[in-house]
């Protein structure tokens, strides 16, 4: 006879297959931009993806990241198409918060294999530092990047933008056989996320998510805790990559959503949920 499942496996096996999803999600995202040569190239579909996710045009319509928006509309003044084309995006970080950070981005990967690799240098007792970044820092990087472009009328912020950069670099190597100068920069960010600090540009620098904290600053969707069940393991807040504690409540508008801590709690004590709508 099957076992009854307690709550707590019922969240654990909740928090299992969130993780699942997401990765299917960044799994997709990486399939995309992979075919987006062969798509651009063949015009299948009638579908061009341009730098996905940073801009996507389907079937004639227009989706833009809300940072390659900003920054045309930054670099070449007002127009209603490109405001139409964020507002997708911008909808969904209303309501689900820094999510695309932590479901969406190509740039995921990157962030695991750099940790891997902080984690094997520290191990054979390698020093290295964890750089602390103010936390207004990305806001600034935002600001000066719209500004440049505002003064030069030239789009800058996809020459920083790891989205941008990757699928770029991906399209550059598959059709005209380099990746560009795209590659250089991310290399660096990869290398300072390992020597510097963990996730130092997408958890510190990253103008794209700047935005996204500014427009999820009140999403309904967070991560709960059930102080009866935990244990105050600190394993929520070390798997963390963007220096939250849902061990002790405190998240703000820098959790990506990921649900890394709720999946590696091993009491079930956290819970991805909308607020008002907590299942028990």
């Amino acid at each position: 006879m099957a076992r009854t499942l307690e709550p707590t496996d019922l969240r654990l096996r909740r928090a299992r297959r969130l993780l699942l999803v997401r990765r299917t999600c960044v799994a997709g995202v990486l399939l995309i931009v992979a075919i987006a040569p062969a798509l651009h190239a063949f015009g299948l579909f009638d579908t061009e993806v341009r730098g996905a996710p940073w801009s996507i045009s389907v079937f004639g319509l227009e989706f833009l990241d809300p940072l390659a928006s900003l920054s045309v509309l930054a670099a070449r003044g007002w127009t209603t198409q490109v405001l139409v084309g964020a507002l997708p995006a911008l909808v969904l970080v209303a309501l689900l918060g820094r999510f695309f950070c932590g479901w969406m981005c190509p740039y995921i990967p990157l962030i695991a294999a750099s940790e891997g690799a902080r984690a094997l240098l520290k191990k054979v007792g390698v020093p290295l530092p964890d750089v602390k970044v103010p936390n207004g820092a990305a806001f600034v990087v935002l600001f000066v990047l719209l500004a440049a472009s505002a003064l030069f009328g030239v789009q800058l912020a996809g020459l920083i933008y790891p989205p941008s950069l990757i699928a770029r670099s991906v399209y550059k190597a598959a059709m005209l056989g380099g990746a560009g100068g795209g590659a250089t920069f991310l290399a660096l960010a990869f290398v300072s996320d390992i020597v510097l600090g963990r996730a130092l540009w997408c958890r510190a620098l990253c103008p794209g998510g700047a935005i996204f904290r500014i427009v999820g600053r009140f999403s309904p969707v967070s991560v709960v805790r059930d102080p009866s069940k935990c244990t105050d393991c600190t394993v929520c807040d070390v798997v963390c990559r963007f220096e939250q504690s849902p061990m002790t409540d405190r998240t703000d508008s820098a959790c990506e959503r990921c649900a890394r801590c709720v999946s590696s709690c091993p009491t079930g004590a956290l819970e991805l949920v909308m607020i008002g709508r907590r299942k028990r």
